[in-house]
């Protein structure tokens, strides 16, 4: 069998290089020289006789193949974790509580459903969530209040680490009946300014990236028509017509199958993203609990 070439730790080797796109990287959390992660891909390459990673302008470049290795090894390795806990008999130790930090949207519609999927099998730990903005949870975890938590781009404190484990893909929207009032979609500028704009900050931020980010119209007369910081409030004003916003796109999808009509603004180049981070605090001891469920959650997205 294949399997009987593979050392399992070339596979967990391979699983970091992916997850960080660098060699380098991929060392440094795995406590390694980079020449011997590099020289584990290498051989792992040979084994399976495919290229997994492609160098480009120095760059690192998974393949289609490389993809579909890394989905199947990150669903089995978590399921190796889990049952060598389980015959081990350690299972038994996660226990108690652990406390999380996290975006109030992303925080409820992807990381909820996998603390309820893990409720079902440990129901020894507890979760004690704490949501808010960068400036809030770099607070927190300073003072130790937070075992980790999940962020967005923000300067956090050096003390603190911070890991990349996703991209949200940020989209423009609004309802059909309220686009109904200007006709098709016209991708310049006069266009744009006739439109009403709802954003989370006053200064209309995100919105302004959107259209700096695919346009680069940087001097746009922008009609806000309001701004609160929260994407339910947001979407509900998107999709009750009173004018046009940015969202997520995994809210947009859950709008849309709920039966919302929404009009996706198509921007030129590749989408607008906001970079989803895991952070905690470096010398902090984690609990056998928290260090689980820090490992669970950052390889499943």
């Amino acid at each position: 069998m294949l399997i009987d070439k593979i050392n399992l730790n070339l596979l967990r080797i391979f699983e970091k290089v992916y997850e960080t796109k660098s060699m380098t990287r991929a060392s440094q959390e795995l406590f390694m020289t980079q020449s011997g992660v590099s020289q584990n891909i290498k051989h792992l390459e040979e084994i399976l006789d495919l290229r997994l990673f492609d160098r480009v302008k120095q760059r690192l470049l998974p393949t289609e193949k490389a993809s579909i290795l890394y989905e199947n090894c990150k669903k089995n390795l978590r399921g190796i974790e889990q049952t060598l806990l389980r015959v081990t008999g350690k299972e038994e130790e996660l226990m108690g509580s652990v406390s999380i930090g996290l975006p109030i949207e992303f925080g409820n519609n992807l990381v909820l459903p996998l603390l309820h999927e893990l409720g079902e099998k440990y129901p020894k730990i507890t979760y004690r969530i704490k949501y808010g903005l960068g400036h809030s949870i770099n607070k927190e975890l300073l003072s130790g209040a937070l075992d980790f938590a999940f962020v967005d781009d923000f300067n956090f404190d050096k003390r603190i680490n911070l890991k990349k484990i996703t991209d949200e893909t940020l989209v423009m929207c609004a309802s059909e009946s309220y686009m109904a009032k200007f006709g098709p979609i016209d991708n310049k500028k006069a266009f744009f300014e006739e439109l009403d704009y709802l954003d989370y900050l006053p200064d209309a931020f995100v919105t302004r990236s959107w259209f700096k980010h695919h346009f680069n119209m940087s001097q746009l007369n922008l009609s806000l028509r309001a701004s609160l910081f929260d994407v339910s409030g947001l979407s509900k004003m998107i999709t009750l017509g009173m004018g046009v916003g940015v969202l997520p796109l995994y809210f947009v999808e859950t709008l849309q199958k709920r039966g919302q009509k929404l009009v996706q603004f198509q921007g030129s180049g590749k989408p607008l993203k906001n970079e989803i981070s895991v952070a905690w605090l470096e010398g902090k001891t984690k609990s056998a609990a928290s260090e689980f469920l820090f490992n669970y959650l950052t390889t499943s997205f």
